[in-house]
């Protein structure tokens, strides 16, 4: 498999949300990816745009960013930074914006990619501590060889998805 120093892509993901978490029913999150990866450490920026749709909807600016060393075939440490500066166009003063360094992880137990974290709010309003854990799984896909017995299977686990991230409140 051909190994590339800078990669880019986008990711959409469309939730629906319960009012205890969010002021819009339904919403969506554009996550363009930016990166570069050498034989020790990569760099990740996800300039994300969240998107809530109905009355209540706002586009808000959530930019995030990743920095990582390779200790290992599969073991990564490193930081992660995520952020919610506002509504587009209206960003909140920086003690009113949310912020949170991650010291995180990335290991491999058996098939399972495992993406690990610890989380410090940096504002007032921020989470004090968060934990987050990404569980992932590659399905594997035919070779291009179908005689083969080997099988290709996808990249690693994308750590700088919000999906999982869990709140641990003191």
């Amino acid at each position: 498999m051909e190994q590339r120093d800078f990669f880019y892509g986008v990711n959409f993901e469309f939730s629906s949300q319960t009012p205890p978490f969010a002021r819009t029913r339904f919403a969506m999150e554009i996550r363009p990816i930016i990166g570069m990866r050498s034989a020790e450490y990569e760099f990740i920026v996800n300039p994300i745009v969240d998107v809530g749709f109905g009355r209540f909807g706002e586009t808000h600016f959530a930019p995030a960013a990743r920095v990582a060393r390779k200790f290992g075939q599969d073991l990564y440490a490193g930081f992660e930074y995520y952020s919610d500066w506002g509504k587009i166009g209206d960003f909140k003063a920086f003690p009113e914006q949310e912020h949170t360094l991650f010291a995180v992880t990335d290991f491999k137990i058996g098939v399972v990619d495992v993406n690990f974290g610890v989380g410090y709010g940096l504002t007032p309003v921020s989470d004090r501590w968060v934990i987050k854990a990404i569980l992932g799984y590659a399905f594997p896909a035919p070779s291009s060889n179908a005689n083969a017995s080997d099988r290709a299977v996808a990249g690693p686990v994308n750590p700088m998805t919000r999906a999982f991230v869990r709140t641990l409140q003191p």
